[in-house]
C-alpha cells in the first residue's frame, strides 16, 4: 500500500489506521513525482492519496498513473464538490475518503476499491475477449474470401470447408485461416 500526502500528520493517521486494521505493507511518499516513480517501479496493490491542487493534485497522479499501470486509487480530499468527484472518477479514482477519516471509513474505501478492481478486471478481460474474437472473425472472413476466389465456391461451402478442415485438424478456424492466409 502506498500513501501519498505531504502531510506527515496524515501519512501518521493512516499509517496506524492501516496498522490497526492489519494486514498491510505501508510506503509513504511526500509528493505525487515520488508516488508516481514509486509505483512505475513496483506497483503497490493500492494508492491512497490526498488531494490539493497546489501540493498534491491526487487526480493528476490518478490520470498518469491509468496510462501506465493499474494501480487502485482511493483519493482523500476535504471538502469534496461534485466537479471534483466527475474529475476523480474520470482519472479513474476507485473510492473517496475525507482528509482524516475514521477506520471505519478507510475500511469502506478500502473494500469500495478493491471491489471496482475486480469488476475492473473483468471489464478488461471481456474486452481482451472482444477484441480478440473480432481479429479471429475478421482473419476468418479473409480466408473465407480467399477460397470463395480460389476455389470459385459459394461463401456457404467456403465456410463448411473450413470448418470441416478445423474439425479434422483439431485446430481452431481462426488458426486454419490464418495459415491459409499464409
Amino acid at each position: 500500500m502506498l500513501i501519498c500526502s505531504p502531510d506527515p500528520v496524515f501519512q501518521g493517521h493512516l499509517t496506524r489506521l492501516l496498522e490497526t486494521i492489519g494486514g498491510y505493507r505501508v510506503a509513504v511518499t511526500a509528493g505525487p513525482a515520488a508516488a508516481l516513480q514509486y509505483a512505475l517501479a513496483q506497483p503497490p496493490d493500492l494508492l491512497i492519496c490526498s488531494h490539493d491542487p497546489l501540493h498534491c493534485d491526487g487526480i493528476a497522479l490518478a490520470e498518469t498513473l491509468h496510462g501506465k499501470v493499474w494501480v487502485p486509487v482511493v483519493l482523500a480530499a476535504q471538502p469534496w464538490t461534485q466537479e471534483l468527484v466527475k474529475a476523480a472518477v474520470a482519472a479513474g479514482v476507485a473510492a473517496f475518503l475525507t482528509s482524516f477519516p475514521a477506520e471505519a471509513e478507510l475500511r469502506h474505501a478500502l473494500l469500495e476499491a478493491c471491489v471496482r478492481l475486480e469488476h475492473e478486471d473483468r471489464l478488461r478481460s471481456k474486452l481482451r475477449e472482444s477484441e480478440q474474437r473480432l481479429a479471429d472473425r475478421k482473419v476468418i472472413e479473409k480466408a473465407k474470401g480467399l477460397l470463395m476466389e480460389r476455389e470459385r465456391i459459394s461463401e456457404e461451402a467456403a465456410f463448411k470447408l473450413m470448418r470441416s478442415q478445423s474439425m479434422t485438424r483439431r485446430i481452431s478456424m481462426a488458426k486454419l485461416a490464418e495459415e491459409l492466409l499464409t
